[in-house]
């Protein structure tokens, strides 16, 4: 029996009265739990817990010889206030979701990266400022984590960012897959910004569209099979981007 928190990707139900729920956890890094009698009579509602990005304190069993484990007992460590009563903010909640089910496949911790999507869904849940600039923030510090990210550039005047090879540059890179520009300029300001500015972010909706079809293309450049966001759609129509 293991003691561990977790953050919900999501689940499948399994059986008249139990799930099998995907979670990324701080001790054991993504597993799958069986969730025994959580749709019962008994305990009619409890599922309701496990939506996406739900926090949980967990009590676990885990056999490293078994690819699906089971949940003891688990309770939310952060009741949403927020998330499920904006529409803008579930959109948000289903990409992100999506986003770390492609690309938390490892099956070992990494606090560092739990630590920073722990945080990031709480704030998310917060009343902040810039809320259409989130996801955005979000998946570039996300590349940070996963060994792709880049750093501010400081002062030194660059004309591309090569998102092949994760480098700024003075050359077109040869290739077609960089940027300049005005979207290089955005992409530079999201690099330093801190959560508590996202509101200072300033683009229109066409900025904003792309880049997010950047930092998607980005993802896609460095994560296997990243294709095919369903949950893109959605966010785009909801935020006008």
């Amino acid at each position: 029996m293991f003691s561990t928190e977790g953050i919900v990707l999501n689940h499948t139900k399994y059986s008249e009265t139990s799930i099998i729920v995907h979670v990324y956890t701080s001790l054991f890094g993504r597993q799958s739990y069986m969730v025994n009698g959580v749709r019962s009579s008994k305990k009619k509602g409890k599922a309701v817990f496990l939506q996406p990005l739900a926090l949980l304190q967990m009590e676990v069993t885990h056999n490293e010889k078994k690819e699906i484990h089971r949940i003891v007992d688990f309770k939310v460590v952060h009741p949403f206030t927020t998330i499920p009563f904006d529409q803008r903010k579930r959109s948000i909640t289903f990409f992100i979701t999506e986003v770390l089910s492609k690309v938390l496949r490892e099956e070992h911790p990494n606090n560092e990266l739990f630590d920073f999507v722990f945080h990031a869904v709480k704030l998310l849940d917060d009343d902040i400022p810039g809320l259409a600039n989130f996801h955005l923030f979000f998946l570039f510090q996300l590349s940070r984590f996963l060994g792709f990210g880049v750093s501010y550039p400081g002062d030194k005047k660059m004309s591309f960012f090569d998102l092949k090879n994760s480098e700024y540059c003075d050359v077109d890179p040869g290739h077609p897959y960089f940027i300049q520009g005005e979207i290089l300029n955005n992409w530079i300001k999201l690099s330093y910004l801190d959560a508590s500015e996202l509101d200072s972010l300033q683009m229109s909706s066409l900025q904003r569209r792309e880049l997010l079809q950047t930092l998607v293309l980005y993802f896609e450049l460095h994560i296997l099979n990243f294709r095919s966001l369903k949950s893109l759609k959605v966010l785009q129509s909801l935020f006008d981007i």
